[in-house]
């Protein structure tokens, strides 16, 4: 993983670009701020200028507090204590990127404590997806980088833990034919075990990204059968499963990984390509 002060040094080395005068663009200025409150892992209020503000940090999104997934749900309590460590209570500078707010009035923010790049931080420990959101994707590679690395080291949401089951993701078909939405791609899933399993209520997920994600409903897979869920593509001799998803799920030019959870919230297998 990129040590802590390896994220610093890149945050200086931008900040020293921005003081010293290099850029001129508005976008870069930082906003010095107070976080007065932290919502959860990725969203804080801030004063500034004796007004309060709702911040939504750019380029990574943290777990949801009510995911259904206990493995998940857990990392979202710790991301949100995380992120309390470094920020709450703290004098915080706010840099914008292209976009001011989100759809729900949200200021869109990278935060520094410091010279400690705090959306970095999330992504680094394991409490962050990288998230791409276009127009604002200045560090979108960094962001990026960080993850690969928490990935590899199975920090947070990536700690590889599954308890013991016959149910096994067997492959992932992620570079579907069809033109753009790759509705084709699929996932297989594969009883390995000698009897019958009831998958009704489980739930496949797209783990790199926290979605989408498709229950199965009332099934029963045979010994020795195989199933797959495609991207938005039903075929009967398959089972005719499907995310439903309008547009190609399974990432080609970088890694993704799927998971299994069974109907108690554990989870029973993961797939990475």
């Amino acid at each position: 993983m990129l040590k802590l002060s390896m994220i610093n040094l890149l945050l200086v080395l931008t900040l020293a670009v921005i003081v010293g005068g290099c850029t001129t663009s508005e976008n870069s200025k930082l906003v010095k701020a107070t976080c007065v409150r932290v919502i959860d892992g990725d969203t804080i209020e801030v004063l500034i200028d004796g007004e309060t503000y709702t911040v939504r940090f750019i380029g990574i999104d943290t777990p949801e507090m009510d995911d259904p997934r206990p493995d998940i749900q857990a990392v979202a309590e710790l991301a949100t204590l995380a992120n309390r460590d470094l920020v709450e209570g703290k004098a915080v500078d706010l840099e914008k990127d292209v976009s001011e707010t989100d759809q729900y009035g949200r200021l869109l923010r990278y935060v520094y404590v410091g010279d400690t790049f705090v959306n970095a931080e999330l992504v680094s420990g394991g409490y962050a997806w990288a998230r791409s959101y276009p127009p604002d994707v200045k560090y979108d590679a960094l962001l990026k980088d960080l993850e690969t690395e928490a990935r590899e080291t199975y920090l947070g949401i990536w700690f590889n833990t599954t308890v013991a089951c016959d149910i096994q993701i067997t492959n992932i078909f992620y570079d579907g034919i069809v033109p753009s939405v790759e509705s084709d791609e699929y996932v297989e899933v594969t009883n390995t075990g000698d009897g019958p399993q009831d998958i009704t209520g489980w739930l496949l997920i797209d783990f790199s990204d926290g979605n989408p994600s498709f229950t199965f409903s009332s099934f029963i897979m045979a010994s020795g059968e195989r199933i797959r869920v495609y991207t938005n593509e039903c075929h009967p001799e398959w089972g005719c499963f499907s995310f439903g998803y309008g547009k190609a799920i399974w990432n080609n030019a970088d890694p993704d990984t799927a998971a299994l959870y069974n109907a108690e919230g554990q989870k029973v297998s993961i797939r990475s390509y």
